[in-house]
């Protein structure tokens, strides 16, 4: 039977794994240590494992969402034109998201980060053919997780407002929730994707579980990564680097299954946006479109 253990606490979806070890000395010694809250879970293998979990922010309702214009204007005057422009879509569709859903059951698990959109577009490379261009722009924003919740969910829907750029009247295969198709396509590329950025950030984590034979860790909503199936022994940047890399193939890989399944294949050879093209779009081509109707 796999060695199981989880990523997030199963209480406490706030609090991530941050140390492991065979000994229950050492794992209360580093609980000790830490600045931070911690939850410890001993797991009862023939060789207990003992993991150790910091929490962060608190978890709130989406209920608590608050972005008025004033006080997002004040969060993104700093940045460059482009910054501002896909903040501001990306608040319209993260509060989009939170009106398709039950607010109540939609949660908000850190920060509003704006400086980090601007990162994003800083390493997309304009220019290039459509399904790179849309699958760097939906990946690098998941990477740089800008947003309290719905990172995935937007990126895609940012892929999407990529490739109308080029083609105004491009329609996305249907993306509702309650969609069974749209489910059994796009959630495989999503499930692969997180556990891609969670490998990213926790290779050394991972490793040092690998070392005590576990075999799998399970992450928020069932997800399961196979600590065999990853490269694990880097120094943690260049995991980093390796895994963004692996992300942004992955998300143009998405890009393309889109175009295709779209029948717009034709679209492959052609190039996609500049940046100012996206922007351009983003401010004129959105006005008085209903974003709901993504979610």
């Amino acid at each position: 039977m796999d060695r199981l253990v989880f990523y997030h606490h199963p209480q406490a979806e706030n609090f991530s794994l941050k140390f492991s070890s065979a000994s229950l000395t050492e794992i209360r010694s580093r609980r000790e240590q830490s600045d931070e809250p911690t939850k410890l879970i001993g797991y009862p293998f023939e060789t207990p494992v003992y993991v150790l979990y910091e929490g962060d922010t608190e978890i709130e309702s989406a209920q608590e969402i608050d972005f008025d214009r004033k006080w997002l204007s004040d969060r993104i005057r700093d940045l460059p034109r482009a910054g501002q422009v896909v903040a501001f879509r990306l608040v319209e569709l993260l509060e989009a998201a939170v009106d398709a859903r039950e607010a109540d059951e939609f949660r908000l698990y850190k920060e509003f980060e704006p400086q980090k959109i601007q990162q994003a577009l800083d390493h997309v490379s304009w220019g290039s053919s459509v399904h790179e261009v849309a699958g760097e722009v939906m990946s690098n924003l998941i990477l740089r997780h800008s947003l309290p919740n719905a990172n995935h969910r937007t990126g895609i829907a940012m892929l999407q407002f990529c490739i109308e750029s080029v083609e105004p009247d491009f329609e996305m295969p249907r993306t509702h929730v309650d969609d069974n198709t749209w489910r059994e396509w796009v959630d495989p590329y999503i499930v692969d994707s997180k556990r891609l950025i969670t490998v990213r950030r926790n290779n050394l984590r991972f490793k040092k579980l690998e070392e005590l034979d576990v075999d799998l860790v399970e992450r928020k909503d069932g997800i399961q990564i196979r600590l065999t199936k990853f490269e694990l022994d880097m120094h943690w940047r260049e995991a980093l680097t390796e895994y963004a890399s692996l992300h942004e193939t992955h998300c143009t890989e998405f890009a393309q299954a889109v175009l295709k399944r779209a029948e717009r294949d034709y679209l492959l050879d052609q190039p996609g946006p500049t940046k100012q093209e996206f922007i351009t779009y983003l401010e004129e081509g959105l006005v008085e479109r209903d974003f709901r109707e993504m979610f």
